[in-house]
């Protein structure tokens, strides 16, 4: 069995933070941390609208920009069509739900359903 090592904490931490040590900030608290977080925020991403694009809850929406949620389709598929549909899944790495989107935009070009 051997001796376990001590760690020299302060030793490290010399190491780990160079020659940029964390420098004591003062704490802000309501509304000037409120103001605070959003200039950081603005500095970051450059506009209010990209802000605001940033701090949107949920997942996006799928095609285009509209606000709101992107449309649902359900249905139901055999066992065989399913076993299928999933090594392809496994094959190509990509999610269900992109698989689908491709082969509804597939079946709409075929039967010539797509404007544009």
């Amino acid at each position: 069995m051997t001796e376990q090592k001590k760690t020299d904490y302060d030793a490290l931490a010399d190491r780990l933070t160079g020659d940029s040590p964390l420098e004591a900030a003062a704490v802000q608290v309501g509304a000037n941390a409120a103001a605070a977080g959003r200039e950081f925020l603005l500095r970051e991403y450059g506009t209010e609208a990209a802000v605001n694009h940033a701090l949107r809850r949920g997942r996006p929406r799928v095609g285009d920009s509209a606000p709101g949620e992107s449309a649902t389709v359900r249905g139901r598929i055999g066992d065989v069509e399913y076993r299928a549909f999933m090594e392809l899944v496994a094959e190509l790495g990509k999610p269900q739900s992109q698989l689908i989107r491709e082969a509804v935009h597939l079946l709409l070009e075929r039967h010539n359903k797509l404007a544009g």
